[in-house]
């Protein structure tokens, strides 16, 4: 008798792939639209950066040719530019971050959602191309677009930065693959090169597109099998593009403050992070945005010094059967290398609260997805209705994770009180608490909160400055003066510190030395408009009129579209007698944000004050 043969199924089309990819994107995010600003670096990035106060043309300029606050991702911001201007709303006291804003987040929330979308369908358009079928690309694209990792990078309005990088590393591979599949010469030449700009414009959104070399050296490799020599040529220019970024990456981005490791420590610290990612990729549970996982607390047991063994006799199992089974060898690849740039191998500022964040995993996750198309694949082959019934129940289970993870994100609040569930020693999570309910009135409430998160990182000045602060405002004067001794003992003090201690000493009624920390927190960081902001408010508000009006005509220099720097510049002429020149300055303010009401009533003084004989 002959060998029996295994019929193989014929490839399956999938009906209206796009469609149903949307529809499961705003099924999942769609409430993401009434989602708020929270208090987790939005202010840093959006509704209180001094050069989105409004945008203008001289303040993206501006990003472009100078780093803000130790990032040089211009493109980036240039898409926080351009959704400010359609976000612009009156200014406000919004009660549930406790900050005055004047953006709404509904673009920047619905532009997350959108490029995501646009990212799942990059990735089943990518496997589609690469493998030819569309079960393949669809449970690729499908985990990629569900899975409750993502949450972070979508709901996160300040990481709008990274969804974007990754829309233009993926339509990058895509135009590679392209390149290498195209049969005319020329065609070839012009899709490879068009990889060039989306390479560069992917580093300028976020740095951590450094992995893209590798990245297309791997497709090249184990399913286009390309000859080495002719890979590594293509790799080597993808890596002449990143270089420089990373260097300048490097020399911008202030690691001081990051958990230190020794060298030999960090191998031993990226393997436990890939653990950590292979976990929480297969269980995705108690996830938050402050692990607390630093290189000290993940060397702290013997398990960090083992956790290595997981990733790497996962990706040697992947090898072995790397010739039968090439999608999830490039799956295991594509996983390790798109979290390598923030594994613990080199130092990064965010290791000062933790290597691993959801965040990280956002490109990681195509590899995953190349793993789970590949097991579908295989079930397929003995039992096709069992394979489709699997994928669409881990599928939706994912996706409800997703729906209720999501939850968490539609107000500061309900993020930061989820975090200290997960998480009970995220001291910045009760910090920022703190702030809000200090900015409403709720005293008590913030006072808990400082001390919390002073009491689980007690090596950092913020929380003993912002007690002091409470303890001002609730007239315990000797308790302040008690907290401020700790702040100016502990061993973590950054330029914001300095800053926010001079602003806390104002008002402490204690002008000397606030003015000496506001003075020392410009010196540390000359370029910053907002530590030149405080310090000139400081000044005006001590009778230092001429050094005031020194200080904000730098800070306009820097961020000539922050409002309040020409408002306060205004108020110091129009004390000094220069009204003419204080009406042009209140003018600007308002031609800047024409309901900015104290401007209003300043211009109108001084126009009173002018037209009297």
């Amino acid at each position: 008798m002959g060998r029996k043969r295994r019929v193989q199924p014929a490839p399956r089309r999938v009906r209206w792939p796009l469609p149903t990819l949307l529809l499961a994107v705003a099924l999942v995010y769609g409430r993401l639209f009434f989602a708020g600003f929270v208090r987790f670096d939005d202010d840093l990035h959006v509704y209180a950066n001094p050069f989105l106060d409004p945008p203008t043309v001289r303040s993206v300029l501006r990003l472009w040719q100078h780093a803000y606050e130790h990032l040089y991702v211009p493109l980036a911001y240039t898409l926080y530019a351009a959704l400010a201007r359609l976000a612009a709303v009156a200014a406000h006291m919004d009660a549930l971050i406790g900050d005055t804003v004047s953006l709404s987040p509904a673009p920047f929330h619905a532009a997350g959602v959108v490029l995501h979308a646009v990212n799942a369908w990059l990735c089943f358009r990518l496997v589609r191309r690469l493998t030819g079928r569309d079960g393949a690309a669809w449970p690729c694209a499908l985990l990629f677009a569900l899975h409750p990792l993502q949450l972070e990078s979508v709901a996160w309005i300040s990481e709008l930065r990274g969804i974007s990088s990754a829309t233009l590393l993926l339509l990058a591979l895509n135009a590679f693959v392209l390149s290498r599949q195209a049969s005319a010469a020329r065609r070839r030449r012009t899709l490879w090169l068009a990889c060039l700009p989306l390479l560069a414009g992917a580093m300028l959104c976020k740095p951590s597109a450094a992995a893209a070399p590798l990245a297309a050296l791997a497709i090249d490799r184990v399913v286009l099998r390309t000859p080495w020599r002719k890979a590594l040529l293509a790799a080597g220019a993808w890596a002449v593009v990143v270089l420089p970024f990373v260097l300048i990456t490097r020399l911008v981005q202030d690691v001081a403050g990051a958990e230190r490791s020794a060298a030999w420590q960090r191998p031993f610290i990226a393997g436990d992070a890939l653990a950590f990612y292979l976990w929480k990729t297969v269980l995705p549970l108690d996830l938050c945005v402050d692990y607390g996982r630093t290189p000290q607390v993940a060397m702290a047991t013997g398990w960090g010094y083992l956790a290595w063994l997981v990733p790497v006799g996962w990706l040697a199992l992947a090898f072995r059967n790397r010739r039968a089974r090439p999608l999830a060898w490039l799956g295991g690849l594509l996983f390790v290398v798109f979290l390598l740039p923030t594994s613990g191998l080199v130092p990064f500022a965010y290791q000062a609260y933790s290597t691993v964040a959801d965040r990280y995993a956002y490109l990681a996750l195509l590899g995953a997805g190349l793993v789970l198309a590949d097991l579908v694949a295989l079930l397929d082959l003995r039992s096709p209705a069992f394979a489709t019934r699997g994928a669409v129940v881990l599928l939706g289970a994912l996706a409800a994770r997703a729906f209720g993870q999501g939850g968490y994100w539609l107000t500061s609040a309900d993020l930061l009180r989820h975090t200290i569930a997960v998480n009970p020693a995220a001291a910045f999570a009760y910090n920022n608490l703190g702030d809000a309910e200090l900015a409403r009135g709720e005293l008590p409430a913030a006072l808990a909160d400082y001390q919390a998160s002073a009491h689980h990182d007690p090596g950092r000045a913020k929380a003993y400055i912002n007690l002091a602060e409470v303890y001002t405002a609730l007239d315990r004067p000797a308790e302040a003066a008690a907290e401020i001794a700790r702040a100016q003992q502990a061993p973590h003090r950054t330029p914001d510190d300095l800053s926010n201690l001079g602003v806390v000493l104002m008002k402490m009624n204690e002008p000397e030395r606030g003015l000496q920390a506001l003075g020392a927190a410009v010196a540390a960081d000359p370029a910053s408009p907002t530590y030149l902001f405080n310090q000139a408010n400081a000044l005006s508000a001590a009778g230092k009129l001429a050094e005031a009006e020194v200080a904000f005509r730098r800070c306009i220099q820097l961020a000539p579209s922050l409002v309040g720097a020409h408002t306060g510049l205004g108020i110091v002429l129009a004390e000094t007698g220069r009204l003419p020149d204080a009406a042009a300055e209140f003018r600007a303010a308002l031609a800047l944000r024409p309901d900015d009401a104290a401007a209003l009533d300043d211009l109108r003084r001084a126009e009173r004050m002018l037209q009297r004989p």
